[in-house]
């Protein structure tokens, strides 16, 4: 992730001597002026001719900070086998090493850059984090990260929270004209916005914060903060000016600044600001960055490259005063280290969380989270917050709503979008028991053994004596659950750990049946494929509800046998003959086991078959889905005890109901 955007560029100084070739002075020319997707190219084409270290570490630097870890890692190790390679290179090639997981080698580099800087808080930090981040990532997540829909290809990330609206930082262009950004060929960022909730679902429509050319220049815009009554934005911005690629200088060194602006007296109704000042604190001399102002409105966080720093960029805080902001204040060695340490946001007046690649963690830059003492004006030790909010790669900058429990962050970690991406994170600890019932005496079944398996983890055959099993769960996971007791058919089925609850727990209550138990053996209707649903639709009518078929769905799954599928491809055609027609996918459960459980695994067979649908070409808009439970069965029994096998068969339903024409 380049979106911290505090590289200082130092004076290139490669090994060769004598006249240098037009390639080596483009490479040289293109990084010194900050075009690292340019100087690419032109480094690749000399690098293994001239084998010379400092060239090598170059190069590792232009892919390093374009975003390509991978490649970094090749020519970072190309540069340390050769003598006189700069130290520095070394500590880069850890932390790349890091962010693709391959601790034990990042370990190895970080503790050879450690003999020449022993002093170094950050490099024993970063090997710490090395030896305790494979253990970490094997734990199970706090909670659940999904990416949300307004991501691009382009980089989204820095997401605030403003009047309703998810703002965030972007290099998307919708309607700004923005120059092209060297560094990766990408256009310059700005401030966007979409719709946003505290679930999770966003806009994707990308709006522009606003329209005045004083917030929106030529070069980056963003991140933003927001005061409490949102008619302030503090905002970050590049200090670039129009001459600045217009002449090469390699023999001083350039710096890339930022500075904070404040635009003042927002007017909802014209979606204006009243005035953009730039803020108090300011140097030509060094960056300031990142703004955070807290809710109470009395602090103000920002990230800064003063030389009295303790590392490339340290947090400052400052206080109001009246109504001005007294001088900033370093936030002190128990926040800052050597590294980078960016992107604040207060939760509330005390709680301060920031990302820093010099903590431990699990590579990259990681969000911390370290509590203001007031009284004594100094912070807490930082505390990792660990997976899944931090990765091997570059997390930033939280959005959090008041429950505490929902947010949304940035990251660059892989994924589905290119670059840096918004998530949605979701703290939840979910567990799931499985009480296990002989079908013919309703007694627990001893000595039954469990075998767990998702993609996020395996759990082999474990016995349990009482015929119960419990277990956490990985959130927002579906696992394979099988149950085996001698003598007993075997038992498949399905459990998704997801809950609108923060800490729940599912209840699945399984009946096994014995081999030679002739009662527990149904005598079910064969499946029968309809003709046409034209037929057993005949004129459709809205609001109505159809019987998929004769399909109904076995005890306790939310599988799609053969027979299922004979019958949904069947509902495929009739779609397809009716490309306007939308309709909502409805499922049943029998009595047997919670309300809440029953709710969950009919919504999974209801979107089971959804996605079934979606996958032979019908558009997911015109479908919807709904989980009934056992709310409206079709036979009705006394008690849930006194239904038969084939009543709870037949409640088992599948439908459908016509919702657009």
């Amino acid at each position: 992730m380049r979106s911290f955007l505090l590289i200082a560029m130092l004076l290139i100084a490669a090994g060769s001597s004598g006249k240098e070739n037009k390639d080596l002075m483009k490479a040289k020319y293109y990084y010194s002026h900050l075009a690292y997707s340019d100087a690419i190219p032109y480094f690749e084409k000399i690098a293994d001719t001239l084998n010379d270290p400092i060239i090598y570490g170059l190069l590792g630097d232009c892919y390093r900070y374009t975003g390509n870890s991978g490649r970094a890692a090749i020519w970072y190790n190309k540069a340390v086998q050769l003598p006189g390679y700069d130290t520095a290179t070394a500590l880069k090639f850890g932390q790349v090493l890091m962010q693709l997981q391959r601790y034990d080698e990042a370990a190895k580099w970080l503790t050879e850059y450690s003999h020449a800087r022993p002093a170094e808080r950050r490099v024993a930090n970063l090997i710490a984090g090395c030896e305790a981040a494979a253990q970490t990532m094997k734990q199970i997540p706090t909670g659940a990260v999904s990416l949300a829909e307004v991501n691009t290809d382009a980089a989204e990330f820095a997401p605030t929270l403003w009047r309703g609206q998810l703002v965030f930082t972007s290099d998307a262009v919708v309607d700004v004209k923005k120059k092209t950004d060297k560094w990766s060929g990408n256009a310059y960022y700005n401030l966007y916005m979409v719709p946003g909730d505290s679930k999770g679902h966003t806009g994707e429509e990308l709006k522009p914060v606003v329209q005045e050319k004083a917030v929106n220049i030529k070069y980056h815009t963003g991140p933003a903060t927001f005061s409490g009554d949102g008619r302030q934005m503090y905002y970050t911005r590049s200090r670039y000016n129009d001459k600045f690629f217009g002449k090469a200088n390699t023999n001083t060194d350039s710096t890339v600044l930022l500075e904070i602006m404040v635009a003042s007296g927002y007017d909802a109704k014209e979606g204006k600001f009243e005035k953009v000042t730039p803020f108090e604190y300011n140097s030509d001399r060094y960056t300031v960055a990142h703004p955070a102002i807290s809710p109470g409105g009395g602090l103000l966080a920002f990230t800064a490259t003063m030389p009295d720093g303790a590392g490339s960029s340290d947090l400052y805080i400052c206080r109001k005063a009246g109504d001005v902001w007294a001088a900033p204040e370093n936030a002190g060695a128990a926040i800052n280290t050597e590294g980078d340490e960016v992107f604040p946001y207060w939760a509330d007046d005390s709680t301060l969380f920031f990302s820093s690649d010099g903590h431990a963690g699990l590579g990259g830059l990681d969000i911390y989270k370290a509590q203001l003492n007031t009284q004594l004006n100094t912070f807490s030790v930082p505390v990792n917050m660990g997976n899944p909010i931090n990765s091997s790669y570059d997390d930033v900058s939280l959005a959090m709503y008041a429950d505490g429990r929902s947010t949304y962050l940035s990251s660059n970690r892989l994924a589905a979008k290119k670059g840096d991406n918004i998530y949605f994170y979701k703290r939840e600890k979910i567990y799931v028991q499985i009480n296990v019932k002989d079908s013919a005496t309703n007694e627990p079944v001893s000595n039954v053994r469990f075998s767990l398996t998702s993609l996020a983890e395996r759990h082999d055959t474990v016995a349990a004596s009482g015929g119960s099993y419990f277990k956490q769960l990985h959130p927002e996971v579906a696992y394979e659950v099988y149950v085996k007791k001698e003598g007993y058919r075997a038992l498949y089925f399905t459990v998704r750990a997801t809950s609108t609850k923060e800490i729940d727990t599912i209840f699945k209550n399984v009946i096994l049946c014995k081999h030679k138990d002739s009662t527990s053996m149904v005598v079910l209707p064969p499946v029968t494929l309809p003709v046409s649903f034209n037929q057993v639709v005949g004129i459709p009518q809205m609001n109505k509800v159809y019987e998929i078929g004769h399909f109904y769905f076995s005890f306790n799954t939310a599988d799609l046998d053969t027979g299922a599928r004979m019958v949904l491809d069947s509902l495929v055609d009739y779609l397809v003959q009716k490309p306007t027609m939308e309709i909502e996918i409805r499922a049943h459960t029998d009595c047997r086991g919670g309300d809440a459980y029953n709710l969950n695994l009919s919504k999974e067979r209801s979107l089971a078959v959804v996605n079934y649908l979606a996958s032979k070409g019908i558009a997911r808009r015109r479908l919807k889905y709904i989980g009934l439970g056992m709310r409206q069965p079709k036979i009705k029994c006394a008690t849930c005890e006194q239904c038969t096998e084939e009543q709870h068969y037949l409640n088992r339903v599948l439908e459908f109901r016509i919702l657009k024409l």
